[in-house]
């Protein structure tokens, strides 16, 4: 896809396939299922990983994967689908692993159609996940890529007119390589849920694109209309008209 995704692209899809990598994608893969109204409309597309994350729906629906070996191929940053032509779009980690994470959202923002749904699923920098990253080699997969905080990303959804509707934390077990150290810590998913959620290691974003402009058109201002009219205003009673009167 983008120039480092090239250079780290086997790599990252032998991460996936891991221990480590499997269990966010099971987490995952089961938080799309407990919400499948997030997967709404017709036309749906997920982007960043070739494994099928989407929840299984009794109505059809046309879904496609971008990826590498997946159904189609494409660059994130230039996303090759006409504008307002998809009704929900998943990002699986593209944002940590692109050069041009704003051309990314930017991206998504055209192909989507009017209160169309987009998920984000991206690594959590104020973790255990992030503190790994940090001193970690910087060329192995996945901490070469860049943690972005949920406020950033809210940010800019916010600048590509989008509402952020849901979010979700995920995977509270320490980035451990032996399954069997991830299986010994699975408690710590259910502790974490409660006592220590900001500190996931996975952060889901759902967020739909807004169909009204985000100031108010505000109608031109006349002077006149502060003022009652001249007919609708009644002449002041003088003190010659009182003592005419009685």
């Amino acid at each position: 896809m983008t120039d480092l995704e090239d250079d780290s692209a086997d790599p990252l899809r032998d991460w996936w396939e891991s221990p480590l990598g499997q269990c966010v994608l099971k987490q995952e893969k089961q938080s799309f299922r407990n919400k499948p109204a997030h997967f709404h409309g017709y036309y749906q597309l997920q982007v960043g990983i070739e494994q099928d994350l989407f929840p299984e729906m009794t109505v059809p629906k046309f879904r496609k994967r971008m990826a590498r070996s997946a159904d189609v191929e494409g660059l994130n940053e230039s996303l090759p689908f006409k504008s307002n032509s998809l009704d929900t779009l998943v990002l699986c980690h593209v944002l940590e692993f692109s050069s041009d994470p704003h051309q990314v959202l930017r991206e998504a923002e055209r192909i989507l159609v009017g209160d169309g749904m987009m998920i984000i699923c991206c690594f959590n920098p104020w973790s255990w996940w992030g503190l790994r990253r940090l001193f970690s080699c910087k060329t192995i997969a996945p901490w070469n890529g860049t943690f972005f905080g949920q406020s950033r990303i809210k940010d800019w959804l916010s600048l590509l007119n989008f509402d952020v509707v849901s979010t979700e934390k995920l995977m509270f077990r320490p980035p451990l390589k032996s399954e069997k150290w991830l299986n010994r810590t699975v408690k710590l998913e259910s502790y974490g849920q409660r006592f220590w959620r900001i500190f996931a290691g996975v952060t889901i974003l759902v967020a739909t694109k807004r169909t009204i402009p985000l100031t108010p058109v505000t109608g031109r201002w006349h002077a006149g209309e502060w003022f009652p009219k001249k007919s609708l205003v009644g002449k002041p009673a003088t003190r010659e008209k009182i003592n005419d009167s009685r």
